[in-house]
């Protein structure tokens, strides 16, 4: 099993962000009419910020991982890490000294821009795991890091369904290929690193599976804890004519073998 990120792990920038053309800046417009108050998302760090007033900072450009000052550090979803673009707090500025906007809402709407860009900018890989994972207990479906992992799991079991449907049929697969080199299906080495019963996991034992292989998967090997549980199934079985293959494979032109057969059940493919 594996997967291509680990969080946990610091980076410098992010490069799926651009720097907004000049006539992309956040300019303070009044409507004419009062707008609902929230944010839209518009791609590349832009959001649209619209206040109760009618006023509205439209493609305002956010940023993220420029730097971490400590003076005001706090929890990266409050904003620690996040820059915004100086020409609309500017704006925001003047709009507050025009009685154009609240204040209170103002701080709220930026406070919620960052944490909905907390996925688009991956700001998680920057936190710590062991807070990552309690967060991922408290609030499962939220967990930022069981989102950007779950697709790679759900491969991860198609596989393992792959492997034991071949596995259950030993007559028509008679040999398994292992860490260790080549095995005859019924030895006992086989059925040592393989799960007695395997069922894809739904429900309550999904989640838990998820968080299990989500926050153990190392961003540089690409391996997970789950890589080789005796809980999932990780041997690959062959026909009589794949096994053969294997070994030829694995057999250089002089003859010198870079597998082995085990000693015990002693395969003849």
């Amino acid at each position: 099993m594996g997967s291509k990120r680990k969080t946990g792990q610091r980076r410098s920038g992010n490069p799926s962000l651009r720097v907004a053309d000049q006539h992309d800046s956040a300019t303070a417009t009044v409507p004419r009419q009062a707008v609902d108050p929230g944010i839209a998302l518009l791609g590349h760090g832009r959001v649209d910020v619209n206040l109760s007033t009618g006023a509205s900072l439209p493609g305002t450009m956010f940023d993220f991982a420029k730097s971490f000052p400590r003076e005001r550090e706090r929890d990266l979803r409050d904003g620690w890490g996040y820059s915004i673009e100086l020409p609309a707090v500017l704006d925001l500025l003047d709009l507050i000294a025009a009685g154009r906007a609240d204040p209170a809402q103002a701080r709220d709407l930026l406070l919620r821009a960052a944490r909905e860009l907390y996925l688009p900018f991956e700001a998680y890989t920057f936190e710590d795991e062991n807070v990552l994972e309690t967060r991922c207990r408290q609030e499962p479906r939220n967990c930022p890091v069981c989102q950007a992992h779950r697709g790679w799991f759900e491969g991860e079991l198609d596989t393992a369904d792959g492997l034991w449907d071949r596995y259950a049929k030993p007559e028509k697969y008679p040999f398994v290929a292992g860490r260790s080199g080549l095995h005859e299906t019924g030895c006992p080495v086989v059925r040592r690193n393989m799960p007695q019963t395997w069922a894809r996991p739904v429900g309550d034992a999904y989640t838990t599976e998820l968080r299990r292989y989500a926050h153990s998967v190392d961003r540089h090997s690409g391996h997970s804890d789950l890589e080789y549980s005796r809980d999932y199934p990780n041997w690959a079985a062959m026909t009589a004519c794949e096994a053969r293959a294997w070994m030829a494979e694995r057999t250089g032109p002089k003859g010198g073998r870079s597998y082995k057969t085990c000693r015990r059940c002693a395969p003849a493919p």
